[in-house]
C-alpha cells in the first residue's frame, strides 16, 4: 500500500516546510508552512493555497441537476455560474455549506474545505442512491471524488485580481459568483471568482493535474504571493464568513430559516431535503 500523499504537489510542499495531517478520508493535507505569514498579513497581498484534502465532489450526469436542487437550499444555479449553498439533513440540520459551481448542464462541482466535508459527501451518496415506487430517484447520477480530475487552487487577497490578471491577458476573469474558461498563461482552467460574501477578493483555479506544478511554482514567484495552509483556510472560513462560526464548531448545527435567509441560502420554494422542518 503506497504511503498517504498530500496530492501532485506533495513534493513543492514539502520544499515549502509543510505540516502535514492526515484528513478523515486517509489522505494528507497541509496543516501550514514553515514561516508562513498570519491570515491578515498574506490576505493583504495573496494567499495561495492547495485544497487538496478538502471536499472536492463532481456530480454528473442526467440527474446531476435534480439531485443538486434537492440537497441544496439555495437558488439553482445556471450554467457558469458559482456561490455558497446550504445542505439540510431531513430533519432540518445544517449538514454543511460547500462552494457549489455549476459548470454544465448535467455538471455540477461542489468543494467544501470545511471539516464537514466528509459529511456532506456521505450524505450525497446517501441521496443518489434514493430509489423510489417507479426506480431510482435521480437516475444517471454520479458522485465521484474530483481530486485526480483536476488540482484545486485558491488564490484569495486584495493582490488576488491583479496577480492573476497578469496570466489572463487575452481572456476576462470571471465577474463575482462567476465561473469560467480562462487560459492562464495557455494553460486551460476553469475559474471561479467567489462570491462577495467572502471579506476579499478571491478565486477558485481547477488546474489540470499535468501543469499544476508550472502554475504553482509561477504564482509563488510574484512576492505578493505567500502559501497558506488549511489552518489558515479554516480560520478565513470562521472570520469572513456569516455562518463561518457555526460551521466551525463540532457535533450537530441548526439554523433557523430566518437565519439561512439572512445568509442568503435558502429559496422559497419547497422542494429540498429538510424544508418541511424549517416550517415553524
Amino acid at each position: 500500500m503506497s504511503a498517504p500523499s498530500a496530492g501532485i504537489l506533495h513534493e513543492e510542499h514539502l520544499l515549502l516546510g509543510a505540516q502535514l495531517a492526515q484528513t478523515a478520508a486517509g489522505g494528507l493535507e497541509v496543516s501550514s508552512y514553515a514561516g508562513e505569514k498570519n491570515l491578515a498579513s498574506a490576505l493583504e497581498g495573496a494567499a495561495l493555497a492547495d485544497l487538496t484534502g478538502s471536499t472536492y465532489l463532481l456530480v454528473s450526469g442526467p440527474g446531476a441537476a435534480p439531485l443538486v436542487r434537492a440537497a441544496l437550499c439555495g437558488r439553482e444555479l445556471a450554467v457558469g455560474e458559482a456561490a455558497f449553498e446550504g445542505c439540510l439533513s431531513g430533519d432540518g440540520g445544517l449538514v454543511s455549506i460547500p462552494l457549489a459551481l455549476r459548470t454544465g448542464d448535467g455538471e455540477h462541482v461542489l468543494l467544501d474545505p470545511s471539516a464537514r466535508g466528509p459529511v456532506l459527501c456521505g450524505w450525497l451518496e446517501f441521496l443518489a442512491c434514493l430509489e423510489g415506487a417507479e426506480g431510482a430517484a435521480f437516475p444517471g447520477v454520479a458522485v465521484d471524488d474530483a481530486s485526480e480530475m483536476l488540482v484545486a487552487l485558491l488564490l484569495v487577497g486584495r493582490a488576488a485580481e491583479e496577480v492573476l490578471s497578469d496570466y489572463a491577458r487575452t481572456e476576462p476573469l470571471p465577474a463575482p459568483g462567476a465561473v469560467a474558461l480562462v487560459h492562464l498563461d495557455a494553460i486551460p482552467c476553469l475559474v471561479a471568482r467567489l462570491p462577495e460574501e467572502l471579506a476579499a477578493p478571491g478565486y477558485l483555479v481547477l488546474v489540470p493535474p499535468a501543469s499544476a506544478r508550472v502554475l504553482w511554482r509561477s504564482l509563488l514567484s510574484f512576492n505578493e504571493v505567500a502559501p497558506v495552509g488549511h489552518e489558515a483556510l479554516r480560520e478565513l472560513v470562521a472570520t469572513s464568513l456569516p455562518w463561518g462560526a457555526a460551521l466551525a464548531e463540532e457535533g450537530p448545527c441548526r439554523a433557523g430559516r430566518p437565519e439561512l435567509e439572512a445568509w442568503g441560502l435558502v429559496r422559497d420554494e419547497g422542494d429540498f431535503v429538510g424544508a418541511r422542518a424549517l416550517e415553524p
